[in-house]
């Protein structure tokens, strides 16, 4: 009788789960929103005070309510279309010296924006001369 009971008790829960509704590139499952931002070259600012490069864009899904209760998570879509999530460190090779060195891949928000920030493991700009992926996803 008390797993008949604990069985209705717990019954409501599972059947208030999240629903799944694409509209124009948003994802809403629940309370988890994505949008997805393509970063071209153009976008990229080389400031020469920083030793970083960044891309700023408008993100109104990034509110004070988010910011105060909720989660911002951020992917780098690599070429295989995979997500890797930010921070990430990219590797390359040198192929003059062939040293490695590493470009850091992070990203950090304020209401309503979103900036992605690149810079290289030495201290040198990052030089971005192709299309990068991001999604960004939002708990609310």
């Amino acid at each position: 009788m008390r797993k008949f009971i604990l069985a209705l008790a717990v019954l409501p829960f599972l059947l208030a789960g999240c629903t799944k509704e694409t509209i124009v590139q948003h994802v809403y499952q629940g309370c988890v929103e994505s949008f997805y931002i393509d970063v071209e070259p153009r976008h990229w600012v080389d400031d020469p005070g920083l030793t970083y490069i960044y891309a700023t864009f408008v993100a109104p899904e990034i509110t004070a309510d988010v910011i105060n209760n909720g989660i911002v998570v951020a992917y780098y879509i690599d070429g295989d279309g995979r997500d890797n999530m930010l921070p990430y460190l990219l590797p390359y090779r040198d192929d003059s010296t062939d040293e490695l060195y590493y470009e850091n891949v992070r990203f950090d928000m304020s209401q309503g924006k979103i900036t992605f920030i690149i810079e290289d493991s030495d201290f040198y700009h990052a030089t971005v001369n192709h299309l990068m992926k991001f999604k960004v996803s939002v708990a609310k």
